[in-house]
Formats: C-alpha cells, sequence, structure tokens
C-alpha cells in the first residue's frame, strides 16, 4: 500500500486538476463568445475592426449603423470596419449567466445532499464527466439553444466540484494543514480562469482544421477526459463523523484525526459490522430521511441559521460580488480606455501567479495563527487580506497597462486568499455529517449574490462613468466585505 502521504497529496493533486477543468470550462465562453456568435449567429450586431486590415481602427467604435460602418474605409477604398456580431447582447448575458448559474448552484445543493450519503468519490466521478461531455459537445453546437443546453449541463457537471471535493479534502487532512489544502484545491479557479484566455485566444487563432473556436472547446473536453480517468485513482476518505461513530463507541479509541486511519479506518481491523458501518455513508443518522437525521436538511439549516454563518455569507457575497464585478468587465474595460494594448497573457499570468500564491498564503498563515488564537484567527485573515487588496484593485483602475497589471498581480496576491480560508472557517462551524451540503447551500446563497449584483455596474456607470462604477463595485466591494468579515470575528 501506498504511504498516507503520497495517496493524500496524490489525491489533493487530482481534485485540483479537476477543478482546473472545470474553471477553464466555465470562463472560455467569454473569450471565444464573438467567433462563437459569428459563426452560429446570435446577439447584438456592431460596427468591429476590419480583421483583415492590420492597423485596427478605434474609430469603428463610435460608428452605430451599419451603413457608415460599411463605407468607412481609407483613401486606397480599403474597409477599415465591418457590420457584424459583437459576442454581446441578452443572448449572450442569458448563456453567460442564468443558464450557467441557475442550474450551478441549483443542482450544487441537491449534490451537497447527495454526498453527505453516498461515496463521493463516484459523485464527482460522474459529474466530471458530464462536464468534459457537454463541454465537447459545445465544439460541436450548430444553434444557440444547443449552446444554451450545453451550457446548463456544464453547469450541473461542475456544481459538484467545490462542495464535494472540499469536504473530501477536510477528511484527508487534519485541522492543521486543512485550510492550506483547500487553498491549493482553490488554485484551480485561478488556472482555469487565466488558462480560459490562454487556450480561447491561442486555440481559436490556431484555427486547427478550420474549426476556429470549436477546438478550444473539444480540447478542454479531452482534458475533462484525462480528470475523469484520473478520478478512479484517488479513494474515498473516511468521513470524520464516521471515525467517531459506531466503532469509536465501541472499542473507546479515537484515531488521530487524518492520519493513515482515515483511508485504511483503523489499525486493528474491525469487526464485519463495523466494517460496513465505516464503509456506508448511510449507515449513519441519514437513513432517517431528507429532513431529519444527523445529515438531514433540518440539520443543515440549524447549523448555517446561526449568527456566526450569516454574517460570513453577508461578507463571502459581498466579497464575491466585487470578483465578479472586474472578471465580467476585464476585458470591456481594457478594450475601452486602452484599445491598442494588447493582453496577450497578462490576465492570464496575473490570475495565475498572483492567485495561486494568495490562496497557498492565506492557508498556510491562518493555519499557524488558528493554533494560537483559535478559529477566529481565520476571520482576522479574511479581513486582513481584503483590506490590504483594496488599494492594488483600486490602483489597477488608476494606473494605465501594463503598471495596471503589477497593481493587479498585488490584488490577486491579496484578495485570493480567501477562498480556502472561507471554506475551512465553515467546515469548522457546521457538523462532519452535513458537510457537503452546508457547502452547497453556502455556495447557492454566496453565487447568487456575487453572479447578479454585478449587473450593478450598469446603472451606476449611467449615473456616474464606467471607471467610478469599478471602483465602487470593485476595490469597494473589497473593503466593505473586509469590515464585515472583522465583525464576524466577535461571534465565533
Amino acid at each position: 500500500m501506498l504511504p498516507y502521504k503520497v495517496i493524500m497529496w496524490g489525491g489533493l493533486s487530482v481534485l485540483t486538476y479537476v477543478y482546473v477543468v472545470g474553471e477553464l470550462s466555465h470562463f472560455l465562453l467569454g473569450i471565444v463568445s464573438r467567433p462563437m456568435a459569428q459563426e452560429i449567429h446570435y446577439g447584438d450586431k456592431a460596427c468591429l475592426p476590419n480583421p483583415e486590415v492590420d492597423l485596427q481602427s478605434r474609430d469603428c467604435q463610435d460608428i452605430k449603423n451599419v451603413t457608415e460602418c460599411e463605407l468607412y474605409h481609407e483613401d486606397d477604398f480599403t474597409k477599415l470596419c465591418v457590420w457584424d456580431y459583437s459576442g454581446l447582447g441578452i443572448e449572450y448575458q442569458v448563456l453567460a449567466g442564468p443558464a450557467f448559474v441557475a442550474v450551478f448552484t441549483t443542482a450544487g445543493v441537491f449534490i451537497g445532499f447527495l454526498a453527505d450519503r453516498v461515496n463521493r468519490k463516484v459523485v464527482v466521478s460522474v459529474c466530471c464527466g458530464l462536464l468534459c461531455l457537454s463541454t465537447g459537445l459545445m465544439g460541436a453546437a450548430v444553434s444557440y439553444w444547443q449552446l444554451v443546453g450545453l451550457r446548463m449541463l456544464m453547469g450541473a457537471g461542475e456544481s459538484a466540484f467545490s462542495p464535494v471535493c472540499s469536504s473530501m479534502i477536510s477528511d484527508m487532512f487534519p485541522e492543521s494543514q486543512r485550510a492550506m489544502a483547500l487553498g491549493i484545491f482553490n488554485w484551480g479557479i485561478y488556472f482555469g480562469y487565466g488558462l480560459s484566455y490562454a487556450v480561447g485566444n491561442f486555440i481559436t487563432q490556431a484555427n486547427i482544421s478550420g474549426l476556429g473556436w470549436r477546438w478550444s472547446y473539444i480540447l478542454t473536453g479531452l482534458l475533462g477526459v484525462l480528470a475523469t480517468i484520473l478520478l478512479l485513482f484517488v479513494p474515498e476518505p473516511v468521513r470524520n463523523s464516521q471515525l467517531s461513530g459506531k466503532y469509536i463507541e465501541k472499542h473507546s479509541e479515537k484515531p488521530e484525526t487524518c492520519k493513515e486511519e482515515c483511508l485504511s479506518t483503523v489499525t486493528t481491523p474491525p469487526a464485519e459490522e463495523d466494517l460496513n458501518d465505516l464503509a456506508s455513508p448511510t449507515s449513519s443518522g441519514s437513513r432517517l430521511g431528507l429532513w431529519s437525521g444527523d445529515s438531514g436538511l433540518k440539520q443543515v439549516l440549524k447549523s448555517l441559521l446561526t449568527l456566526p454563518v450569516i454574517i460570513i455569507a453577508v461578507a463571502a457575497g459581498t466579497r464575491h460580488t466585487a470578483g465578479f464585478s472586474w472578471a465580467y468587465n476585464t476585458q470591456l474595460y481594457f478594450s475601452t480606455y486602452y484599445p491598442d494594448f494588447n493582453l496577450g497573457l497578462w490576465v492570464t499570468g496575473c490570475s495565475i501567479i498572483g492567485g495561486s500564491l494568495g490562496v497557498a498564503v492565506g492557508g498556510f498563515v491562518s493555519d499557524r495563527l488558528v493554533k494560537r488564537i483559535g478559529l477566529r484567527a481565520r476571520l482576522y485573515v479574511l479581513a486582513g487580506s481584503q483590506l490590504l487588496a483594496t488599494p492594488f484593485a483600486a490602483g489597477v483602475l488608476y494606473f494605465p497597462p501594463p503598471g495596471a497589471f503589477f497593481s493587479l498581480l498585488g490584488a490577486y496576491l491579496f484578495a485570493e486568499m480567501w477562498f480556502g480560508v472561507l471554506f475551512a472557517v465553515i467546515l469548522e462551524l457546521v457538523p462532519a455529517t452535513v458537510q457537503a451540503a452546508a457547502i452547497a447551500v453556502f455556495l447557492f446563497v454566496m453565487n447568487n449574490i456575487g453572479g447578479n449584483l454585478p449587473v450593478l455596474v450598469d446603472p451606476i456607470t449611467r449615473a456616474l462613468d464606467y471607471r467610478s462604477a469599478l471602483l465602487i463595485m470593485y476595490p469597494g466591494g473589497y473593503l466593505l466585505s473586509s469590515i464585515i468579515f472583522f465583525i464576524a470575528s466577535f461571534f465565533v
């Protein structure tokens, strides 16, 4: 048998890779939307720079009708602009938002409850298979409604990754390493988001076999197939709730949390009936039904409807709103104010380097402080990290590129310390029997707040201007979440 540390860190690596593929699939749409819309025909049309001309004209975006757009040319009658699908419009907004988020958040709750009752590795493997299948089929879609249906399936597939994998990681690692492990897992967000720019731009430009953007989805789907295969080699960890269950009571001997016993159960072989109890998640109070029992809905709501968790949920929703307000507007912001600047790999590098370092540092620092101060230390890390990120986020909107990207790197470094630490807090505040379900419900609330409130950027822009709107929603959101996280520290 492999050493436990190899199994533990190998399992974490596979689950992190699964998350990378999920986030790559999620954010790829925003990168390839324009060529996709021009081929499938959906969304708004606009006057765009002629892609066949070397020097892209800034004037095209100011032309609002097809006649002027088609007649705009140089002295040698070279057309500088074309009237074509822009990749934006209500159809795009539905495809990017509700089609994905509605299914993602709703399915996540049901899958979270399911994962508290059945083998979690099986749940993640099935959902990963669904994700890679629907992602690959996006590359074969020929109509808008096919894209909507496949986007919904992608949301259902990815919905299992965060709650179920977080629950598995919580049972793999001891408390002293849990936040760091969850932070590493959440590297998947930044690697996936960052890679979406590289895959969406470079693979599309390569135009493999004349398929353009389609190969971006096909390649991502193939990466998902590999993720599904790797999941077969990840063992299902024994739940912490089971380690303190029937077998422990009978033998009056509790093994250390998440050492070799987490996967091999105990060093002394238990009786057959005890082994069955430890091996089956359904052996707990979950048999009593969805509402009652140790893992029922009643227990989930009881664990979440506490003052500390409610305050943390408000803070997390505020922080998520700030992050999505920037993510949804990154490309558009630089296109509006700096249209000649080529983003290239700037966003990819800032996301991967800054985000990955941030989650690792956040987990490491909070794991060290929690030994001295207790759970409250994690909330201090959450509050302090968002406070430190605020001036860097403001600098992104103040400095022109490339200086803006050095500020963005600092913003990611501090702001992204939050995700792994946040889930470590939630996992420590709720009973082990409802961890996956509790995280799923928490994510449902957080994602619906963070995924929908960025629409306020538009009315604020109309009242003020675009940059001011982003200043309020992006660094302003960081600052407000910092204050609320700090308030929460007084109630744990």
